[in-house]
């Protein structure tokens, strides 16, 4: 009795023949004799169809023997086990010339690709086929009987039909020159074809991509796509087996492999030689031998190995594959460490080998049991137990590398961080710090239980959250002082929000227990600037118009020395608008600021301030440049506790009318190797010299400075409290380089001046008299390994240097030398000092010898009286695609009090895919 296949074994077989056949149709020449292969029928009989051409003219048909009856019958080994037969040899056919190669749905039909052992390299060259009468693309499907023992012999080879599929001598000599040109390309982008130190014993092969949105049958089942040199069906056994270079194509996963069968009753499928599987994921997974069931969610391979997503690799003696999603390795290797090209065998930098590892895809996990951690091929580290995220995955909560730590003041540390991830936008890292030397103390009861912990730990975290409207990060930590228990942390926080498209809401907070926390723990905030500043704020924009309301607070050593004196701005708005260009291009600007501000000891006062400007651009014919603008501005004050007067409070106002001037008269020459333009400009002011009021408290207009960003304003003070009258005015010149290779030359100048003497500038601001002093600058933009700028402010009598900011790098990256100077004159405003005089300079050596080191050694010192060098750093840095190691060493000085002067050590080291590994000495 004859057995009927089923639906799903009829869908199968019919999709691996159609999916060839009919994408692509293959042309033979049939030889016909006068037996036909009894077993195999005619086409449409092979594969259960009914063929109207052999119903007119049947066949002789051989005795089929039945299995169970037949003398010495064995079951059938499992498809996998099968062996396939070579055909039997066929009269040669007719040879045609020779035409182009056809291109098919997965690409060009591979002609340069030969044999699987050409592909990988071998030397053994591949058999000639037999000449083709016409061109055929590389797929072709030949009937032909299965090997069962005791089964009946077939006819001789001269008595049957022959189906050929043999390229043409000109198509081997162009297969031949496209496998040379293979070749060449591969030694030209620098790939080693030796292996590598986990297997990887031949580079992988051109792989096409996985095959998504294929239709579906009527039942909802993907069907299995399948592109081959030749397909086999054994009906005795109901085995489909495909040689040659075979790609199947199922549920987004490509397997290829030389062969490949597929047992219909087992649903088990066999791949053997060269076999690749290619996840979606973009894993690669190569094996000597694969068996998977049809559905490619279950089997086993012997000789494994895989290339993940990052293109770190592990090997594996053998593997299970279980549910599609989870692969088991036993006695495996991993690696992110690529092959060395000079020597591909060599151990990796470092590896880890363990005596089991599981790859889970649904949960995106890589496991190893009874791991250890090898370095050039030492065992340093063991564990029996570690996990980590597969490359997929970016984010995945759990414990980071631990820190290790020497202070001299705090003794030794380890810090523990965890890391969790909230959801997709919001994550928080909480790292305890437990002090060792506290710890290992055996101290009496504290019967305060949580501040004794807190002088053992010390306890800090971020928060970082970003969506799609705003973003928002915030730090702290808290400990407790060792030696008196006092709480000590700080707590900073800066975020933005946007409230609708006109509006948006932001805030900074900043704050410490005590001016030497940050320094002592070494916690570092965004800014790191010697003060903090609380600020939250609103503010919105519009097409010609722009609000901000505010409010701001200060703490630190270096805002002021009492902290009662610090103010308290509450509120402060702005608001600009500008209006539509009108006569002549000209146009309306009005400036408003409101400003309140308090403090516990010290003047408290409000500010209303309104300007209303007119303003007039003008290019005459000849090329001159001008701005012309009219203005008033009108400001009321109400200010207490004053000081320096008889009523120490009271209000008052002023009004001030200004009339400004600018000009430019640019120039310039082309060149064939560099281009000038020569610029001489002006300014010209005049409004009623109002001089200091001492009513009106002076906040936000002390620390002045001259120099080239100020000089050209018509009032050159900051802010808004005090206001430079007169009749006033600046003169300078502007000259600028630009070579034709890149790069550019930059130098100005200039002088202030005014009709007469004003005491709104303080001594050492650099305008004390009628004239100003010169200022100017000079910026050379990288030419070559060439760049330097300098900022000078040169006394208007003797030109001696009352400040000056240079710095000058020079070099390739391979050695480059920097050096950066600063000296700046004493400063004072009309009512105190601002700071002493300061000089200082710093020196750089940096130099990337190789690609993968870079050193680098930074020295600071103050050449003030009393100075000495401050600090001096020296670090080095190794890094390639699977280390990183980063070592520095710093020395400090401090005359901070609770501070020490000391040291800085600090080695990092970066295991790609594996984490961080910092140690870190104090």
């Amino acid at each position: 009795m004859t057995t009927v296949p089923s639906s799903r074994h009829l869908l199968l077989i019919s999709l691996l023949s159609a999916s060839t056949a009919l994408t692509m149709p293959a042309r033979a020449d049939v030889v016909v004799e006068q037996k036909a292969w009894p077993e195999a029928g005619s086409w449409g009989q092979a594969w259960g169809d009914d063929d109207p051409a052999a119903a007119r003219a049947p066949a002789p048909q051989r005795p089929r023997p039945v299995p169970q009856a037949a003398p010495g019958y064995v079951p059938p080994p499992p498809a996998a086990a099968l062996p396939s037969r070579p055909a039997a040899p066929a009269a040669a056919a007719p040879t045609r010339a020779a035409q182009p190669l056809p291109v098919t749905e997965m690409g060009a039909a591979y002609p340069e690709t030969g044999s699987w052992g050409q592909a990988w390299g071998d030397d053994e060259p591949a058999a000639p086929p037999p000449p083709r009468s016409r061109p055929l693309p590389p797929t072709t499907i030949a009937a032909e009987p299965a090997t069962v023992q005791n089964a009946p012999k077939p006819a001789p080879a001269a008595a049957q039909p022959a189906i050929r599929a043999d390229a043409t001598p000109a198509a081997n000599i162009q297969r031949s020159a496209s496998r040379a040109m293979e070749r060449a390309s591969v030694i030209m982008r620098g790939e080693d074809e030796s292996g590598d130190a986990v297997g990887l014993k031949r580079p992988p092969r051109v792989i096409p991509r996985a095959m998504r949105g294929l239709k579906t049958t009527e039942d909802g089942v993907e069907p299995v796509h399948m592109v081959a040199d030749q397909v086999i069906y054994d009906r005795e056994f109901n085995v489909v087996t495909a040689k040659g270079r075979v790609e199947m194509m199922h549920d987004g996963r490509t397997i290829t492999a030389d062969t490949v069968s597929y047992n219909m009753k087992q649903d088990v499928m066999g791949a053997s030689g060269n076999v690749v599987l290619t996840e979606p994921s973009g894993e690669v997974t190569h094996a000597d031998y694969f068996e998977l069931t049809g559905d490619f969610k279950n089997g086993v391979a012997r000789d494994i190995r895989t290339i993940l997503a990052d293109n770190s690799r592990m090997a594996a003696q053998s593997a299970q594959r279980v549910g599609g999603d989870r692969t088991d390795f036993d006695r495996a290797v991993y690696t992110a460490c690529e092959p060395c090209k000079d020597k591909p065998d060599a151990t990796p930098l470092w590896q880890v080998k363990a005596q089991r590892v599981t790859h889970n895809q649904a949960e995106a996990q890589v496991e190893y049991r009874d791991a250890w951690l090898e370095i050039k091929g030492i065992p340093v580290a063991y564990t029996p137990y570690m996990s980590h995220p597969d490359p997929t995955i970016k984010r995945q909560s759990g414990m980071l590398a631990p820190i290790f730590g020497m202070n001299s003041s705090l003794g030794p540390s380890i810090a523990t961080p965890y890391y969790q991830v909230v959801s997709e936008n919001e994550d928080f890292t909480l790292t305890p710090r437990f002090m060792l030397d506290q710890i290992s103390k055996i101290d009496s009861p504290d019967k305060d239980v949580p501040r004794s912990v807190l002088r053992r730990v010390h306890l800090s975290g971020q928060h970082r959250w970003r969506g799609v409207h705003g973003e928002a990060i915030s730090t702290g930590s808290i400990t407790a002082d060792k030696s008196t228990g006092d709480i000590r942390g700080h707590l900073e926080s800066k975020g933005l929000v946007e409230l609708d498209r006109t509006w948006r809401a932001g805030w900074q907070i900043q704050h410490q227990s005590d001016l030497n926390y940050r320094s002592l723990y070494r916690v570092r905030t965004e800014e790191d600037r010697p003060w903090l500043m609380n600020r939250p704020y609103v503010e919105g924009f519009s097409r010609r118009g722009y609000a901000m309301m505010e409010a701001m607070s200060f703490q630190g050593k270096r805002v002021i020395e009492d902290s009662s004196k610090s103010p308290v701005v509450l509120p402060h708005m702005v608001y600009s608008t500008i209006s539509a260009p009108g006569w002549a291009g000209s146009y309306w600007s009005t400036d408003s600021d409101v400003l309140a501000y308090t403090r516990d000891v010290g003047t408290q006062a409000q500010r209303l301030s309104t300007k209303v400007a007119w303003n007039l651009p003008l290019i005459s014919p000849d090329g001159q440049v001008y701005t012309v603008s009219t203005s008033m501005r009108a400001d009321g004050y109400h200010a207490n506790h004053l000081t320096g007067i008889s009523k120490n409070s009271g209000s008052t106002g002023r009004a001030i009318p200004e009339v400004a001037v600018n000009w430019r008269y640019p120039f310039s020459r082309p060149g064939k190797t560099v281009t000038q333009v020569i610029e001489p400009m002006a300014m010209v002011a005049a409004s009623p010299n109002s001089g200091t009021d001492e009513r009106i408290p002076n906040e936000d207009s002390v620390g002045f400075e001259l120099d080239e960003t100020n000089i050209m304003r018509p009032n050159r003070l900051p802010g808004l409290d005090q206001v430079e009258g007169g009749v006033r005015g600046a003169y300078g010149l502007r000259w600028a380089a630009y070579p034709t290779r890149g790069g550019a030359i930059i130098a100005q100048a200039a002088q202030g001046w005014r009709q007469h003497k004003a005491s709104t500038f303080g001594t050492g601001s650099g305008f004390a008299d009628t004239l100003s002093d010169y200022v100017g600058r000079i910026d050379i933009v990288p030419v070559g390994f060439f760049r330097i700028r300098d900022r000078v402010r040169l006394d208007k009598d003797t030109l001696e240097v009352r400040r000056n900011e240079a710095g000058v790098s020079v070099g390739p990256p391979a050695l480059a030398f920097s050096t950066d100077y600063g000296m700046l004159s004493p400063s004072a405003s009309n009512t105190s000092n601002i700071y002493p005089k300061r000089q200082y300079i710093n020196y750089g050596v940096s130099s990337a010898t190789t690609q993968h080191w870079r050193n680098q050694f930074l020295l600071q010192q103050d050449l003030a009286a009393n100075g000495g060098t401050v600090s001096w750093t020296a670090s080095s840095m190794y890094s390639d695609e699977c280390i990183a190691v980063i070592g520095a060493f710093n020395r400090y000085h401090s005359d901070v009090s609770g501070l020490l002067s000391g040291y800085h050590l600090s080695l990092t080291v970066v295991l790609k895919s594996l984490g961080e590994a910092p140690v870190s000495v104090f």
